[in-house]
């Protein structure tokens, strides 16, 4: 720290200001010239770049532009949500699938090989992991998120940033997004009013950040483009201030997400971008991106000179930043230690992301169909996504950002306020002239992009040949059927015929997920209506209606909601965007060779309706109404219970609980909690299990969740295997705030239930914890740790 303020003091006002600002390119260096006092942050965009081409760039523009501040280099950031978003770095399955493998131990592992890859390519912050707790799966975002339960975003995302952000050496500076409160937002829509109160925004939705400060040491944040209690997040000093610094005790940095601050002055909050740009600085935010509007040195300087904001303001930043700089090395004069490019495409990667897409498929139905043999059979695959490389992948992923450039779509992306023609002529030479699906506002797949990204990703194969590889006996067909969009119905009665001849029907469904008009999910591409796009579900009955078995494959950001398929169809797989190697591990799980055990980390809606639903309702909301004598809730045209509950999934195998223990059945408020209990496959093949933990208040002094979720413990059990599974949690975990605003634990009877998922929870005792105490809320337990015997 006192060489950071010994560097700050040598500083001139105007190289102060260049480190809050940051510069983005689109496929060439950042010149140096344009950054004459030094920069804060950079970013280029990999167009028609190599991983070497971009490394060599980055490396570049850092040396040069650290030659005009005194040695201090700017960071460069990257996407890194399901992998590095650049070519040839490995994918893995978007956050929603990466949440639904209840495995925080693989995220971690997954987030090291992001780590090595981001380093080789010349990288120093990652704008990942998404830290949103998302209860409204309208919401366009939903599939960056780990799911609906600030626990297990908590569990799984610390575990993320901790393998992020590597060591001493070759550090990265995970940056936690989008703070705060922008999953539960005013029509689920993107960018609009957080509709939660101000308790759930510090009990629920800053637990996750909170978790991955505490205890994995994230470096940075971002701010959400939402609102809270009239004030926008980017110009709330309630937010970025009183309650990241002084209650969660945050000592990193706050990047703007992009565009952010212009918000102001369009939300009429502030009357131009000087003023905007000033409100920015004294709520908390330390660098604004993607280019110096609120921030520029036309803006803040004069603001200095006539004493409208401090220079001392301006240093508080400039110390946060120049203090994270400090963490990654970018105050060394000379290049920065660099991996060397051996890491991507490596055994090592490629297994550990058939693993965590193998782990994030959720059986949610299955008659007795699957496992399918491998015999000589008949097989129709039919679906938009079967024979499609692009769908396999998902939004801020290099496929998705290669079929924005050519498609012509970076302009819809949220920041980019650019006339699509130009911009996408710019970049790629391709202008935007593209039909629609019939009947839709989808626009049709561009066929340049399409191949564009098959030829990034030449080892990738498609869900159809992976069928066809696992099983050579079999006769496989394929069929398009229908497209993601649209009410082209021209092959059903071809795919009616197919089925009919064939022994089993494997039908791929969902969405297209990533930016701009070609999508029906992403970043700002929210939806009133959380069913099947087009004339999917339509084809999907039809087909059911042939009498062939059917397989619904679905791949999309938010789980299935149509209960008509789930009635009808004899099995349902859960399979998001696996990533590089999806189409190998959905073949797996429907042939036998990997024992599907993943499970939901959202609850799924029946209808658009029952929106909000979630596990951790208040007791007497929504469904857990039913628990309350004196409760008349109901809906008069649809049932209260959801689709699917959080936490479910099924297995080709069977599992038992028993033996349920709390060794210490009371605790003081700074004790821990300590349980087990003991699981047995009782099954006939081998598999895994997802011990789920939940938790009670019994009676409290404020409205609590009926229960909560406490934490997890993914085991293997071969068959006729038992294991005991010991959680230890502590009391602090259950900690609220009071009525006067404090964090307290409060003492009472609590319940603990153990079992398969929120819904089957066979094992149950009580403990009881003996004081009330205000306690430190930085400091507190956020999930509950566990080991096998």
């Amino acid at each position: 720290m006192n060489r950071v303020k010994e560097i700050i003091k040598k500083m001139t006002l105007e190289q102060k200001i260049a480190q809050l600002q940051c510069m983005l390119s689109l496929g060439s260096s950042i010149d140096s010239s344009a950054c004459p006092h030094g920069l804060g942050e950079g970013a280029i965009m990999p167009v028609g770049m190599t991983k070497e081409e971009l490394a060599q760039t980055i490396e570049d523009s850092r040396a040069a532009i650290a030659k005009n501040a005194e040695g201090v280099s700017p960071a460069f950031h990257v996407e890194t949500l399901t992998g590095v978003s650049i070519a040839e770095a490995t994918v893995f399955p978007s956050a929603i699938g990466l949440g639904a493998t209840f495995n925080p131990k693989l995220v971690g592992e997954v987030a090291a090989v992001i780590h090595d890859q981001a380093v080789a390519a010349g990288f120093h912050q990652a704008l990942a992991p998404v830290l949103d707790v998302c209860r409204d799966q309208r919401w366009g975002r939903i599939g960056e998120t780990y799911g609906e339960d600030p626990t297990l975003c908590a569990l799984i995302g610390t575990s993320y940033v901790k393998g992020l952000q590597g060591g001493e050496g070759e550090m990265i500076a995970a940056t936690g997004k989008h703070f705060l409160g922008y999953g539960l937002s005013a029509g689920g829509l993107n960018m609009a009013t957080c509709m939660a109160s101000m308790s759930e925004i510090r009990e629920v939705y800053a637990k996750p950040f909170q978790a991955a400060m505490t205890e994995a040491g994230m470096i940075s944040v971002m701010n959400s483009y939402g609102t809270i209690d009239g004030e926008m997040v980017i110009g709330s000093e309630k937010i970025l201030t009183e309650l990241l610094r002084n209650e969660m005790e945050f000592e990193g940095t706050v990047i703007s997400d992009y565009a952010s601050i212009e918000h102001l002055v369009d939300h009429r909050l502030a009357a131009d971008m000087r003023e905007a740009g000033q409100q920015a600085l004294q709520a908390g935010l330390d660098i604004e991106c993607p280019i110096p509007i609120g921030y520029s040195f036309e803006h803040l300087i004069s603001a200095v000179k006539n004493g409208e904001i401090s220079e001392e303001l301006i240093d508080r930043s400039v110390l946060r930043i120049l203090e994270k700089k400090r963490k990654l090395g970018l105050l060394e004069k000379g290049k920065r230690n660099r991996k060397s490019f051996s890491c991507y495409n490596t055994k090592e990667s490629w297994s550990k992301s058939l693993q965590a897409a193998r782990e994030s498929i959720v059986l949610l139905k299955n008659d007795g169909i699957l496992p399918l043999q491998k015999i000589k059979q008949k097989i129709a695959v039919i679906g938009p996504h079967a024979d499609n490389i692009r769908l396999v992948f998902g939004g801020y992923t290099f496929a998705a950002g290669t079929d924005m450039m050519i498609g012509g779509s970076l302009a819809d992306q949220a920041g980019m306020d650019t006339n699509v023609n130009d911009l996408a002529e710019a970049t790629m030479k391709v202008k935007k002239d593209v039909p629609m699906y019939p009947q839709s506002s989808v626009e049709c797949d561009n066929a340049a992009a399409i191949e564009a990204v098959a030829a990034a990703y030449p080892y990738t194969k498609t869900i159809l040949s992976c069928i066809c590889e696992k099983n050579p006996e079999a006769e496989v067909t394929y069929l398009r059927g229908c497209d993601v969009a649209g009410k082209d119905r021209s092959q059903f009665e071809a795919a009616s015929q197919l089925a009919k001849t064939s022994d089993i029907v494997i039908m791929t469904v969902g969405g297209k997920y990533g930016w701009g008009g070609s999508c029906t999910i992403g970043e700002g591409i929210d939806s009133d209506d959380i069913g099947l796009t087009g004339v999917q579900e339509e084809l999907a009955l039809n087909l059911i209606e042939t009498g062939t078995p059917v397989i619904v494959v679905h791949m999309d950001a938010r789980p299935l909601s149509s209960p008509a398929i789930v009635e009808k169809a004899s099995a349902i797989l859960e399979n998001w965007f696996p990533g590089t190697t999806g189409g190998k591990a959905l073949a797996d799980v429907l042939f036998g060779d990997y024992n599907p055990a993943g499970r939901l980390s959202v609850t799924v809606p029946r209808n658009v309706g029952q929106i909000p639903i979630y596990n951790g309702q208040y007791t007497g909301n929504s469904y857990y109404s039913k628990e309350c004598s004196t409760c008349s809730c109901r809906y008069v045209d649809s049932e209260m219970e959801p689709l699917f509950y959080f936490g479910q999934g099924l297995s080709y195998s069977n599992f038992t609980y028993s033996d349920l223990q709390v060794l210490n059945q009371e605790v003081s408020a700074e004790e821990t909690v300590f349980v087990s209990c003991k699981v047995k496959n009782t099954g006939t093949m081998d598999g895994e299990e997802v011990v789920q933990l939940y938790v009670s208040d019994l009676q409290a002094s404020k409205l609590r969740p009926y229960q909560e979720f406490a934490g997890c413990a993914r085991i293997v059990l071969k068959v006729g295997e038992e294991k005991t599974v010991f959680f230890s949690m502590r009391a602090d975990q259950f900690a609220f705030v009071g009525k006067d605003g404090n964090w307290i634990v409060e003492a009472g009877d609590m319940m603990v239930k153990v079992g398969g998922s929120s819904v089957d929870l066979p094992l149950q005792k009580t403990f009881r914890i003996t004081d009330t105490t205000v306690i430190r809320p930085a400091k507190r337990g956020f999930y509950a740790n566990y080991e096998i015997k």
